[in-house]
């Protein structure tokens, strides 16, 4: 806004100088205010998402394992009735065990690549990156 001239009684919405230096003082500081606020909820959704990911890793971790064993207990359970059934003790259980036990590991490279997708898709492909530290020349 333009100042007003002098001797002479400003009209409404003239700033003087004072007034002027006290607007842009007060303006900066809430300047200032709002940028610490957001660098604030800005580190607390990242802790969220960190969070997230981490339980999200827990998860995958536990239902790798768990595919794992099952397909491999399947497999063997699966051998073991048929070798009973046909009297081939014990190479349809050993047969049905390794089966199951490859089926168990193309899972997990499944539900991992699956997993790493994700995270991939989540994290834009930065995580794993080497970052340079203090030590570093």
């Amino acid at each position: 806004m333009p100042e007003a001239p002098k001797g002479s009684n400003p009209p409404p919405g003239y700033l003087s100088s004072e007034e002027r230096a006290e607007f842009e003082r007060r303006s900066g500081e809430l300047g200032s205010k709002l940028g610490k606020v957001r660098d604030q909820q800005r580190d607390e959704v990242e802790a969220q998402q960190d969070k997230a990911m981490q339980s999200r890793g827990m998860a995958y971790g536990l239902r790798m394992s768990s595919e794992l064993v099952a397909a491999i207990l399947v497999g063997g359970v699966i051998g073991y009735l048929l070798d009973q059934w046909l009297g081939t003790t014990p190479w349809l259980f050993l047969a049905f065990f390794v089966a199951g036990f490859a089926a168990g590991v193309l899972n997990v490279v499944r539900a991992f690549s699956q997993m790493q997708g994700e995270i991939t898709r989540q994290t834009g492909g930065n995580i794993g990156r080497s970052v340079a530290n203090d030590d570093d020349d």
